[in-house]
């Protein structure tokens, strides 16, 4: 047991590096409470007195509020602290002084990245719904595995590009702030053309067509695999980019 502990951490060091690093910052703390944002308003809607039935709440709370804010902005906080701070603090030179390439680092913090957000996005959305569906949740039950599985590419998609952004400007927290509150929280909204270039929409579009319910509805969704792929291939070229910057740029 002892020897299967010690090779599993052997093979992703930097992961579980990372991993320590988040669990005693304050990254996490503040996306636990973001994470915990569908548990408020549930509990909300809970007590107060109803004006739409409880599967048109959860599926607005998911399309309304988590997707397009709660997931960019929790995967923001642990994205830039996971890999922007190394540079700040200058600690990455350590890094990548050790035989390894840039695309293993990378792929080991997103790796840190995506496992604490998906845990605790994955917490707050499931007890959410519980809370809103109550006695009629085990018969909803896909909607909930429909959000669940949107957040899990939403968490690589995102991961990877803040990652990147992180590499790119000194102040990618408030960058990245500014691009989800703009960009894909109002003006994929409320434009049709920027819909398309937005993350958010290919998160919702897997949303619909795995929740396959009539309240689980958007304007024009992209088809479950090419939504699927796009935020793959979006992954895929953030990851590559990352390395890239990672490799030429200046960390002394």
């Amino acid at each position: 047991m002892a020897g299967t502990t010690h090779g599993a951490r052997s093979t992703v060091p930097i992961a579980t590096l990372t991993l320590r690093q988040l669990a005693h910052g304050n990254a996490v703390r503040v996306v636990a409470l973001f994470a915990a944002v569908p548990v408020v308003f549930a509990l909300i809607y809970l007590i107060g007195q109803p004006t739409i039935d409880r599967v048109t709440f959860a599926n607005n709370l998911f399309t309304h509020g988590v997707a397009p804010t709660v997931l960019p902005l929790a995967i923001l906080i642990l994205a830039t602290s996971a890999l922007g701070n190394e540079v700040e603090d200058r600690t990455m030179v350590y890094l990548v002084l050790k035989p390894q390439t840039r695309m293993r680092i990378v792929l080991e913090k997103l790796l840190a990245v995506a496992v604490v957000a998906t845990l605790l996005l994955w917490a707050g959305t499931t007890i959410g719904f519980v809370i809103v569906m109550r006695g009629e949740a085990g018969g909803e039950l896909g909607m909930l595995i429909a959000m669940l599985v949107a957040e899990m590419f939403a968490v690589l998609a995102y991961g990877a590009l803040f990652l990147l952004l992180s590499l790119l400007i000194s102040r990618a927290l408030l960058a990245g702030i500014i691009y989800t509150l703009l960009w894909e929280t109002t003006f994929s909204r409320f434009i049709p053309g920027v819909r398309l270039l937005s993350v958010r929409h290919f998160v919702e579009s897997i949303y619909v067509r795995l929740a396959n319910d009539p309240a689980a509805t958007m304007d024009h969704p992209n088809r479950l695999i090419s939504a699927i792929v796009t935020l793959l291939v979006l992954t895929a070229l953030a990851i590559v980019a990352t390395s890239w910057r990672l490799r030429t740029m200046n960390l002394e």
